[in-house]
């Protein structure tokens, strides 16, 4: 299940009321919404006590995707019982989460604990594609207005960097609302 030519694969399984999902090639902006709406299902139709995002095979990650994972990880923390973690984090990884602030609310790790490698081991039996890409032109502009404005909640240093891209996107949506 390749998008495009960018070979950005997402599978994802309910495994002993954990949603594990893995991220394969790009964590980028077509990537963010089927994993925005798999961990709502996960939560509010699966009752999930933990979400698990294997990083292992992620080979980089773009604004949006961090401010998607930046935005999901404040909205679990408000969730008592429910945790959110990217794990097998690779260091180029962590390097991005952390210039952008995002390393301040998603918990992570580089590696796995023996119960995260077991809940792995089951993604590869239990495991269905999520497919890349935005519903409508509408969704892609409101998913990345909110991820920014989140990076920028985040970390106000984060508006220097996004100002002109917020402005954009609010102007996008805001044409796109209009009949």
């Amino acid at each position: 299940m390749a998008s495009g030519n960018n070979h950005d694969n997402l599978t994802a399984a309910y495994i002993d009321g954990s949603a594990v999902i893995r991220v394969e090639g790009r964590g980028s902006f077509k990537t963010s919404p089927p994993i925005k709406q798999f961990i709502h299902r996960a939560i509010d139709a699966h009752s999930a006590t933990r979400i698990l995002l294997d990083m292992s095979d992620c080979i980089g990650m773009d604004s949006t995707f961090m401010g998607v994972i930046a935005g999901i990880a404040c909205y679990t923390k408000s969730k008592p019982g429910l945790r959110f973690k990217l794990i097998n984090l690779s260091e180029k990884n962590q390097k991005l989460l952390i210039t952008l602030g995002v390393d301040r609310v998603v918990d992570y790790s580089l590696s796995t604990t023996a119960e995260e490698k077991n809940l792995i081991l089951h993604l590869g039996t239990d495991a269905q594609p999520l497919e890349p890409g935005f519903p409508n032109k509408l969704e892609a502009a409101k998913t990345s207005l909110e991820a920014h404005t989140t990076l920028v909640d985040i970390s106000p240093e984060n508006y220097a960097k996004f100002k002109s891209v917020v402005e954009y996107l609010q102007d996008d949506v805001d044409a796109l609302n209009r009949p």
